[in-house]
């Protein structure tokens, strides 16, 4: 039993080993290439477990273990959206506004939903005769899937942080929680007036 634990701890000292070694190689690389690194990372590390003849029981645990990591290199990775839709000119403060839009994927890294840096929507807001203004701070809407470069996803946009009425610049933005925001990197947000009051419930 101790030779079979200090085997399994062998083989996941190599397991993060080579998990590095690969991030560092397609960190390097990404400059150029800027691809996704994570299913070549993945496919390598199950040939470096087969190499070893540990079982299979035991094989399965620590690929599903590192499999799942977000590995992509997001500072230097190729940022594109297009974004596609209608802002209504009339918006209401003491109910949920849902905005749907489409967004195209023109990045080349996936959007991923279940991640430490998940893609989500939200928006920024400017009060044009009111005192009133939020950037970062406002609600995230998601994705239903991931949606991979190239891809276009419908999405449910909430706005429900503004409760003064007046009127408003509103800008649906995307962005890569705990990075940026997409239009830090160039990306044309879809921008529109907004005037906001109550609605009748």
């Amino acid at each position: 039993m101790k030779l079979k634990a200090k085997k399994v701890k062998s083989v996941i000292f190599s397991v993060v080993l080579l998990v590095f070694s690969f991030t560092i190689i397609f960190t390097a690389s990404s400059c150029f290439a800027g691809t996704d690194s994570a299913t070549t990372i993945n496919d390598s590390l199950e040939e470096e477990l087969e190499e070893t003849g540990i079982s299979d029981e035991i094989e399965e645990e620590i690929v599903e273990a590192v499999k799942g990591e977000d590995l992509t290199d997001y500072d230097n990775a190729q940022v594109g959206a297009e974004i596609k839709g209608a802002i209504p000119g009339f918006l209401c403060t003491n109910k949920d506004n849902i905005i749907t839009i489409e967004v195209k994927n023109t990045s080349d890294f996936t959007w991923r939903v279940d991640s430490k840096y998940p893609v989500k929507v939200a928006y920024h807001y400017y009060g044009q005769d009111v005192d009133a203004n939020d950037y970062d701070g406002t609600s995230r809407s998601v994705f239903e899937n991931d949606v991979e470069p190239g891809e276009t996803a419908k999405i449910d946009v909430l706005i429900n942080d503004i409760t003064q009425s007046g009127n408003y610049v509103l800008q649906i933005d995307i962005v890569l929680e705990g990075k940026y925001w997409f239009s830090s990197k160039g990306v044309e947000m879809l921008e529109s007036p907004v005037f906001f009051s109550e609605c009748a419930q």
